[in-house]
Parts: C-alpha cells; structure tokens; sequence
C-alpha cells in the first residue's frame, strides 16, 4: 500500500503501465529539462531531473492531482546537454520526452548561469499538432488538479490587433518602427498567464526602454499558448534585435515584449489561484492549485513543507512499486 498522507490508495487497475500509449488529446501539459543543476545546493544530487519527474508522477499518475482526464500527455522538452539516463527515466515515467536545440544569441547574457537553456522554451510553439500547451517550470508543485484551465474562457484565441487600434489606456500602439524591425505578427494568437509581481518590483519598465507594459508582466513558468509556426518565427526574429528586451530573464522578458499588453498581441491573466511563487497554508486551503517552488529548498510555511515532503515521498513510493512488480510481476 502506498503512502498516502491518510487520503487514498492510488492503486488502480493500470496502474503499472510502463510506457503510456500515444495520446490523441489535442492539450498537452509541457515543462522543460536542461542539464543545470542549482549551483546554491551543490549537495543536492540532479534537482530538476527529480522535479520533473514528481511534475510527472503528480500530473499523470497521483488521482488526488491529475484530474479525471487522464490523457493529456506531458511533454518534457529536453536541451542536448540531458543525459540519455535522464530520458530514459522519464520516458519510464510515462513522459513524452521531447528533444530540442537551444536557442541563443550572443546579446543574451542570462541573469543565471542555470537559464543559459531557458530560450528552449520558444521550441513549444514549433507543437503544431496541439491546440493548446499548459507549460509549467519543472519546479513546480500541484495541490489540486488543473486540467480544467485548458477550457478557461481567457485561452481562446485571439486577433491580433492592428497597429492602429487605441488601447484601454488612451494611447495608441505605434508599431511602424518595431514591426517594421522585426518579422510579420500572425493573423490570430493565443498566450495567457499570471503576474508576476515580483518581477515587476524589481525590473520596473525604464521610461524610453520599457519592453513591457508597466504593472502588467506575465511569469514565464506558469503560461498557456497555442503552438504556430509564424509565432516561432516571430520571436525568433526579435532575439535577431539586438537589446531589443533586457535579457536577464530571456525567455519570459521576451514574451513579455512580444505580448506586452499596450501591444498588438497582448497576454491575457488567467486569473488568480492556478499558481504562485511562495505560499502558505492560507494560500493552500483558499484553493491554491499549486505552487512555483524548489522542492529542495527551504519554505518557511511548516504545512507546505510536510505536503511537498510527503508529495516526493509518495512519488517515489509510487516508483519503487512499480519497478518491483515489473521485475517480479508476483510482488504485492
């Protein structure tokens, strides 16, 4: 029987699948994998490798956090740096392991060394054969399931907007000299996220530089968006612009330039409760759906610390089961 933290068994009649089959779902959670660990922690052995795979056992296996559609596929993009051991892993896991080239420029120089892949990220909108992608940095951890977001009124597609529109503000997008500068916008988008507060406090837009919208910066770790192609090729044609955002955080302040919300493809707010960076057992009980956290680091809320310790303890549970029965098919 499987540690439960005094909820549920999570055994069930397929629980032992190896390799889940192909799925024909049109959603797709995704998070990404590259070979950096947390240089704060050196003693901490393969951090993320093990944050994805409990993003993996919460998300596809664990009833309490999956939700009842059960074949929406994860997709775990990794760099060329991931080990094949880590592939394997996860594709065991029931993954679907997804090899991609980093993307880089010689101007983005990335506030951490551990985000020199995180540009990966763009690769998500090469998924042609998904209508909608929920990404989640691996370091995440579900509370409650989240598989109704992909209906959320605020991911369906949108127009782009003509450079002559007047936004909500009074002022009027004047896009000549940026879209001139940078490739064709796509006729029809989608991208919604959170805010990131945090951020916004401390990359405040500098007037006559300002790459996003003031009060209005999307969180990167935490998104919704519909792959296209000429959307992949528009963002890979501002990373050809030179300082055209601050590269600190590359990927995510890309986004937020090329989705700034005064522009003509602005991002749209989820809303809150899917997903927050810290929190507390207030957070947890108001209907928190998860939290964007290392599980290896420190959390001062004594609650969450026990349910992301009793989280990983009932993943590799979960694991070490199914390894026995597949090697010995008589274990209980």
């Amino acid at each position: 029987m499987i540690f439960s933290w005094g909820l549920i068994s999570l055994r069930d009649g397929d629980r032992w699948t190896n390799i889940r089959p192909p799925s024909q779902s049109k959603y797709a959670y995704a998070t990404i994998l590259t070979s950096e660990g947390d240089i704060e922690y050196p003693n901490v052995q393969e951090p993320y490798l093990h944050a994805a795979r409990l993003l993996t056992y919460q998300l596809l296996h664990d009833p309490r956090t999956r939700g009842n559609n059960t074949d929406i596929p994860l997709l775990v993009l990794v760099t060329e740096d991931v080990p094949q051991r880590h592939r394997d892993i996860l594709k065991n896991d029931g993954a679907t392991v997804v090899p991609v080239h980093n993307v880089s420029r010689e101007w983005i120089h990335p506030k951490w060394e551990r985000w020199s892949g995180v540009l990966a990220k763009l690769n998500l909108w090469n998924l042609v054969e998904y209508d909608k992608i929920m990404f989640l940095d691996a370091d995440t951890v579900i509370f409650r399931p989240i598989e109704h977001i992909f209906e959320s009124p605020t991911t369906a597609p949108q127009q782009t907007l003509p450079w002559t529109t007047i936004i909500s503000n009074g002022t009027v997008y004047n896009s000549s000299i940026d879209d001139a500068a940078a490739g064709p916008l796509p006729e029809t988008y989608m991208i919604a996220g959170i805010h990131d507060i945090w951020v916004e406090w401390a990359l405040p837009p500098v007037p006559g530089n300002d790459f996003y919208a003031p009060q209005n910066y999307m969180n990167a770790g935490f998104f919704m968006c519909s792959p296209s192609k000429n959307l992949s090729e528009y963002y890979l044609s501002l990373l050809d612009i030179p300082n055209r955002f601050d590269s600190n955080y590359p990927e995510q302040n890309l986004l937020n330039n090329a989705h700034r919300t005064d522009g003509r493809m602005p991002w749209r707010d989820l809303g809150p409760g899917w997903n927050q960076k810290g929190a507390d057992k207030a957070a947890y009980d108001g209907g928190l759906r998860s939290i964007h956290h290392k599980w290896w680091r420190h959390l001062e809320d004594e609650f969450l610390t026990h349910y992301i310790a009793n989280a990983m303890g009932d993943m590799d549970e979960y694991f070490f089961e199914r390894d026995q029965h597949l090697l010995f098919p008589n274990y209980a």
